[in-house]
């Protein structure tokens, strides 16, 4: 009776366990609550940052369908997992969404599609930092449509603004238990923007930033996030410039500071931080490179997947750092299914071949059609980067996908993850702009 019994009841558990193991969160990948707490009071809160999220004209033609509409999700297929899984995931939009009024146009004055927005949504980004060189591209027009556009899709712009009120209102976000202050700024722009409408673009100035941490702390942001768009284009090491301002911007404060810009990466590193500042030291990645764009020579086809990992201590409210991790990326341009497309590719793909054989069902099929050219180019870019973001910080975490499902891995998402149910994942927190 009771060997019938355990033929009769194994098969069920086993099925059980098989779907408690596929669809229980894992660490990373938690249902959300308003405050997640441990017997020390922590909550904690991840943030994802990428490079430039450019489109130049290759990009939307590969994009476009039949019945001239736009599909730019497959770009991202292969990392939207990574995206989606942060708290909070935010870039730099280097385009604008001027509309149909003028002919769509890559560089040297960008104008995309609606679409790319609607992807840009859909794989996880919860913010865009909208000032750069290419922010006043199209005029006034380009710069309020964007606003508009990002807008409708519930995406806070940063950087870019509709009046000089709406400029001098600081923005305080409130994600899940943490108030950042979130600023960005750029040292160029392609086209000069008049001197009555400087509002529209936040350009880098000492005093003005200055100002904004000020008016941010009163708001009650405990973290100072900042963006900056600087440096010089294809170069790996910051100059004397972005040392200085970056340095200046730690001294006012500053917790985090994204920058970008060159097109390539750049070190990451940690500056003394001046009062007020809620980190021991301020985190500064000088350039965060490419994340997606038609740039296809070493080093522009580069990019990563920056990941912020923070605890915060209810007792006291003091915020620490716990990680820093990156996951290095590659784009893909070519022929993928009979059919010309971008695609991002983790680049620590490249080695997928060495696999054990019980981890192949998890690799891509787009893996199976990459050429041994594509191979060693995606292999290259992950030595690229991580050689020069860890040049200044050696303990830097380098996230691999190590054994799906499991508890202790690094990073426990399967490549095919996407083709779960989307009950499965943990869905996006509601970001509450403060102060506007």
């Amino acid at each position: 009776m009771f060997a019938d019994l355990m033929r009769t009841t194994l098969p069920i558990v086993s099925l059980i366990l098989f779907f408690y193991l596929i669809f229980e969160p894992t660490p990373y990948r938690k249902a959300p609550r308003e405050k997640e707490k441990t017997k020390d009071s922590l909550i904690y809160l991840s943030i994802t940052t990428v490079g430039d999220l450019m489109c130049h004209s290759s990009q939307y033609h590969y994009a476009k369908n039949e019945d001239d509409t736009y599909n730019f999700l497959p770009v991202f297929d292969l990392v939207k997992d990574y995206l989606s899984d942060a708290d909070f995931t935010i870039a730099n939009l280097e385009t604008v969404l001027a509309g149909t009024t003028k002919h769509f146009s890559g560089y040297p004055q960008f104008n995309t599609p609606n679409e790319y927005a609607d992807a840009l949504k859909r794989v996880g980004f919860d913010a865009l930092f909208t000032t750069n060189n290419h922010s006043y591209d199209q005029g006034d027009n380009g710069v309020l449509r964007t606003l508009d556009e990002l807008k409708a899709r519930n995406i806070p712009a940063i950087g870019t603004f509709y009046s000089q009120k709406d400029r001098d209102s600081v923005r305080v976000f409130d994600i899940k238990g943490f108030k950042i202050g979130i600023l960005a700024y750029t040292q160029f722009s392609n086209i000069t923007v008049p001197e009555s409408k400087k509002f529209l673009v936040n350009h880098i100035d000492s005093a003005l930033i200055a100002k904004d941490i000020k008016q941010a702390r009163a708001k009650g942001a405990e973290l100072i996030l900042i963006n900056l768009h600087w440096g010089a284009e294809y170069q790996h090491f910051p100059n004397e410039y972005q040392k200085k301002i970056g340095s200046y911007i730690a001294s006012l404060g500053a917790d985090i500071i994204f920058g970008e810009h060159p097109h390539v990466l750049q070190p990451i590193t940690f500056l003394k931080t001046g009062a007020g500042a809620s980190l021991d030291s301020c985190l500064l990645a000088y350039s965060l490179g490419n994340f997606i764009s038609a740039q296809y020579k070493r080093y522009t086809d580069a990019g990563v997947m920056l990941t912020v990992r923070l605890a915060k201590n209810l007792k006291d409210n003091k915020i620490k750092i716990i990680s820093v991790e990156y996951v290095p990326t590659w784009v893909f341009k070519g022929k993928l299914d009979e059919k010309m497309q971008f695609k991002i590719f983790p680049a620590f793909l490249a080695e997928a071949k060495n696999y054990p054989l019980t981890m192949r069902n998890l690799i891509p099929q787009e893996f199976n059609q990459l050429s041994d050219e594509h191979l060693q180019k995606m292999k290259q870019a992950g030595e690229d980067s991580k050689e020069i973001l860890t040049y200044y910080q050696k303990n830097l975490k380098n996230i691999i996908w190590k054994k799906p499902f499991a508890q202790d891995s690094i990073v426990s998402l399967p490549l095919n993850i996407s083709a779960l149910p989307d009950s499965v994942f943990r869905k996006k927190i509601l970001l509450k702009p403060q102060g506007k």
